[in-house]
């Protein structure tokens, strides 16, 4: 790591991840900012260029998205914002091997995707489900075998782990007849014992938790009538790995255990790489693997 770029708050992994994410800008796209600055950051011109995207789809994002600024969004390499494009967008152009694969990762019973949706907060205003802002990183929509409409949420880490409590959230947790009280219970997702309160300090489940009853949400709701979550992050990543995903397993029924998907990026790119065999294809794989793994 080049003097200055080491950043005293970063655990084992972050640091690591932050030296090769330095490397990646500096030594694939050939790009210097800010030499002292500890944060993996594009300069204007080229976040406005979408770089911090995969090449090989970057023209098809940028349809999607409709405008690059420079914005955290598009600048902050380290930051996981942008992964889910980098990840999930290009298989919008292969829904026949993207519904193989999430048929591998869910266990089957996918007839077809209907849709793939970055930072999807679901089909209704946000007081409809948990009134909050919770929303899923990514989202999978499908038709099953039988015909019904169900759905996949996917929350994507990289290099994060918790986050303080705001104060809105405090008193929603704090309400006994609210709707995160009223979802949970109803979900039948948790052990019984389970106290929603918990989460007021559990700063390292509390987002796992709200993604995972936003998605009952939807189906209470009648959008979709069966669902998954999953929590997608780099196995190095120990906080989740270690400590964070085995706690919050412990709190789940075994219903909940059915419809909550643990899946490290190692994991998900050797499925990736195994479904998705075209020339154009093994370019991107390629890139996730050197962007995010090869570290």
């Amino acid at each position: 790591m080049q003097k200055g770029r080491i950043y005293k708050y970063d655990d084992e992994f972050k640091a690591k991840a932050r030296k090769h994410q330095f490397d990646f800008r500096d030594n694939t796209l050939h790009i210097s900012y800010e030499e002292n600055n500890p944060q993996v950051i594009l300069p204007p011109e080229a976040a406005r260029q979408g770089l911090i995207f995969c090449h090989t789809y970057r023209k098809y994002i940028h349809d999607k998205i409709g405008l690059f600024t420079s914005s955290a969004l598009f600048s902050n390499m380290l930051r996981s914002e942008h992964i889910p494009y980098n990840i999930f967008t290009p298989m919008e152009t292969d829904l026949t091997n993207t519904t193989n694969l999430f048929n591998e990762i869910i266990g089957g019973n996918i007839s077809r995707i209907t849709g793939i949706f970055i930072e999807f907060a679901g089909y209704h205003d946000k007081s409809v489900y948990l009134n909050d802002r919770t929303a899923f990183d990514a989202f999978i929509e499908y038709k099953s075998s039988d015909g019904q409409n169900n759905g996949i949420g996917i929350e994507v880490k990289y290099t994060e782990n918790s986050y303080p409590l705001g104060i809105k959230e405090r008193k929603d947790i704090e309400n006994p007849n609210g709707l995160y009280q009223f979802v949970t219970k109803k979900c039948g997702y948790y052990n019984n014992d389970m106290d929603i309160t918990m989460f007021l300090q559990a700063n390292h489940l509390r987002q796992i938790w709200r993604n995972h009853i936003l998605g009952f949400a939807m189906i209470l709701h009648g959008d979709i009538n069966h669902f998954h979550h999953i929590h997608l992050y780099p196995r190095q990543n120990k906080h989740f790995h270690d400590y964070a995903l085995p706690e919050y397993e412990s709190l789940l029924s075994n219903k909940g255990k059915d419809s909550f998907i643990e899946l490290t990026y190692e994991k998900f790119f050797k499925l990736l790489t195994k479904n998705f065999t075209s020339t154009k294809q093994k370019e991107w794989t390629n890139y996730l693997y050197k962007r995010y793994l090869d570290l």
